[in-house]
């Protein structure tokens, strides 16, 4: 049995590979080639810009990956009769399954780990290189701490506590000002910031004043104070997409302390559950491609089950999206929200196989 496994593991694992490559190289051409013609962009930044994605694509490619391994594989042994010779055998369709899921569940290990890992640090090389390179804006710096959130703008750093993009407001806001020679000049506390039409109107704090005339800083304390700063809600939304850069345990720990404070947390649980059901995704595309795969071949050609196979999986990744939509809305549970498609379609693929065997 050893060798009919490495022959049958070998088998998929060639078909996966196949997959992964040609559906990661064929989204990547087409976002270029799109961007190409949308943008004003060179095409040398925009290449690198995409190749920089490339970790984060490959992971959602393997989930449709694995399921036309999976098909590929099977059909393959059911027209060839191999199929029938291994029932003859005694290796029954289940056995051989279970052997497909027992590599697949090593595919969503790696996922899991290019998740948490991987695709972190690559995401804030493509967000640095986008505003710094693309936008041309060499001052730019974000970076989420466990505590405290960095923000850097020409002559200003800025450190946030919390920033809820639903009311616009900043809780525990510092704004540093420094001079042409990057000296301290003013140093704004306020234990919160909100943003009207007005501008920025801060809350209960202080405002320190550097004078290189002076050793000793001025301090004044205020309980409502206007700040003029270049910078909308709009720019500090890019926190929002710099949170998907951070690794499993950072995006726990900043749930926490944005619950803490009192803001809304739901699009960020979500994106913590989504992390971890996505990884598990391929498990559910390998069971839901078996009974399409085993059918008798006066049922349907193999190209009648992929077309099949990838109706199903593009219908799934639209009931994954709607579900995340859902937990970011309230409407559901995050935690719900991120696996119920996953457990819909494992039920959906076991009453299938189970028709079948019927």
């Amino acid at each position: 049995m050893k060798t009919l496994d490495r022959y049958l593991a070998g088998i998929f694992l060639k078909n996966f590979f196949l997959a992964a490559l040609a559906l990661t190289t064929l989204f990547i051409f087409q976002a270029f080639m799109g961007d190409l013609f949308n943008h004003s962009y060179p095409s040398e930044q925009l290449l690198v810009y995409h190749l920089l994605a490339l970790p984060q694509v490959l992971v959602q490619m393997m989930p449709p990956a694995v399921l036309l391994a999976t098909v590929l594989t099977l059909s393959a042994l059911n027209r060839s009769n191999e199929l029938t010779a291994c029932h003859a055998i005694g290796l029954g369709i289940r056995r051989i399954v279970g052997l497909l899921l027992s590599i697949v569940f090593i595919v969503c290990c790696v996922i899991l780990v290019m998740e948490d890992r991987i695709l972190p640090p690559t995401f804030k090389k493509r967000t640095s290189y986008y505003w710094r390179v693309m936008k041309k804006r060499p001052d730019f710096f974000l970076d989420i701490k466990q505590d405290k959130i960095w923000y850097r703008s020409k002559n200003l750093i800025y450190n946030l506590q919390v920033f809820d993009t639903h009311t616009n407001t900043i809780r525990g806001m510092s704004v540093y000002t420094f001079d042409e020679d990057f000296n301290l000049v003013e140093v704004v506390d306020a234990e919160k910031a909100s943003y009207s039409s007005q501008g920025w109107k801060l809350g209960k704090g202080t405002v320190t004043v550097f004078s290189p005339d002076d050793p000793f800083p001025l301090t004044k304390g205020f309980t409502e104070k206007d700040l003029i700063i270049p910078e909308t809600p709009k720019d500090f939304r890019e926190i929002e997409k710099e949170v998907d850069g951070l690794r499993l345990k950072e995006l726990f720990r900043y749930i926490a302390r944005v619950r803490q404070a009192g803001a809304d947390t739901k699009r960020y649980e979500v994106n913590f559950h989504s992390k971890i059901s996505l990884s598990f995704i391929p498990l559910v595309m390998c069971v839901l491609a078996v009974p399409f795969s085993v059918r008798n071949r006066r049922e349907g050609g193999l190209a009648k089950d992929l077309g099949l196979c990838l109706g199903l999986t593009l219908f799934y990744w639209i009931f994954y999206s709607v579900g995340l939509s859902l937990g970011t809305n309230g409407a559901l549970p995050p935690w719900l929200a991120a696996w119920l498609p996953s457990a819909a379609f494992a039920a959906l693929a076991a009453g299938l196989i189970a028709r079948r065997n019927s």
